[in-house]
């Protein structure tokens, strides 16, 4: 299944594997390990296929490092919990990570499944500390909850084409209805 990365920020795309994030049936794309994998690979970080234990963490962390950017985007201290898994994860993360002989950030195990964990636990923590976190917005399409990165504040959408179209529609469909609902002389 091929994933969409529209956010402008890994962090964030990982954030995006749930559609639908703020509405009442949120949609999981992750609902394997394979999936986490190809997500990986889609990503760039190519990892095997994981077991469910490494799901069940890739979720933690993802709902976790979703939490805490929104609390970020409403200028909201994060919750202790929150931040304490993703703590965690970076603590894991950081086990592992190793400098290259091209000076580059690299992982000590890079046949390990976990290395999409890790490569989003870092790159998650290096977002939440940076100036660049004061760019993360969240869709205005109604429950559509997706997060991007919008370095020149004029984004409303995840997408235009999606979520962009749909608020389009929509606005025309309520100026139809309205007109239709004006009395006529």
């Amino acid at each position: 299944m091929p994933f969409m990365f529209v956010a402008g920020s890994l962090p964030l795309d990982f954030t995006n594997t749930v559609s639908w994030h703020t509405g009442p049936e949120p949609y999981d794309h992750l609902r394997t390990a394979r999936d986490l994998a190809d997500w990986g690979g889609q990503a760039s970080i190519p990892a095997p296929a994981g077991t469910s234990d490494t799901l069940a963490a890739a979720r933690e962390l993802r709902e976790a490092l979703y939490r805490t950017l929104l609390a970020a985007v409403a200028e909201s201290p994060p919750e202790p919990g929150d931040l304490e898994i993703v703590n965690g994860h970076v603590r894991v993360a950081m086990g592992h990570a190793r400098l290259t002989r091209d000076l580059t950030w690299g992982w000590d195990d890079r046949g390990s499944p976990d290395i999409v964990l890790w490569t989003v636990a870092r790159q998650g923590a290096d977002l939440l500390a940076s100036p660049e976190l004061r760019t993360v917005s969240i869709c205005q399409a109604d429950r559509c909850g997706w997060l991007f990165l919008d370095r020149r504040h004029v984004r409303r959408w995840c997408t235009k084409e999606g979520c962009g179209n749909r608020a389009k529609a929509a606005r025309h469909y309520q100026r139809i209805k309205a007109r239709r609902e004006q009395p006529r002389p």
